[in-house]
C-alpha cells in the first residue's frame, strides 16, 4: 500500500507491505517513517471500535468512503494496490 500520511505537517508518502489475510481478517496498522504516526488500515477484530463506528467500518477504504473521500483501487502482479487521493492535498489521476 502506497499512501501519503495524513498528520498534521507531515504529508510523507510512503510503501508499505501487508498480508491480505491480515487486511481481511486481522488488524493492520502501519506507521509513517517521518512523523512515526501510527494509521488504522484494518481492524476486524474490534479492538479500535472508537475509530471505526463500533465496528462497522472494517479496512481503510470502507473508513475513507464512509468520510467521502477517494480510494483508487489496483493491480500490480499479483498483490493489490490502495491509494488514497485526500480531496484536500491533491486530486486523482484522470483515469485513461
Amino acid at each position: 500500500m502506497t499512501f501519503t500520511c495524513t498528520a498534521e505537517d507531515c504529508g510523507h508518502r510512503s510503501t508499505h507491505e501487508f498480508s491480505a489475510r491480515s487486511y481481511n481478517h486481522g488488524i493492520v496498522l502501519l506507521t509513517c517513517p517521518s512523523c512515526k504516526n501510527r494509521h488504522l488500515i484494518a481492524d476486524h477484530i474490534g479492538w479500535f471500535k472508537e475509530s471505526t463506528e463500533d465496528g462497522k467500518l472494517k479496512t481503510v477504504e470502507d473508513l475513507l468512503k464512509a468520510r467521502g473521500e477517494q480510494v483508487k483501487r489496483g493491480r500490480m502482479d499479483l498483490d493489490g494496490d490502495i491509494e488514497y487521493f485526500p480531496s484536500e492535498l491533491e486530486e486523482p489521476p484522470k483515469d485513461s
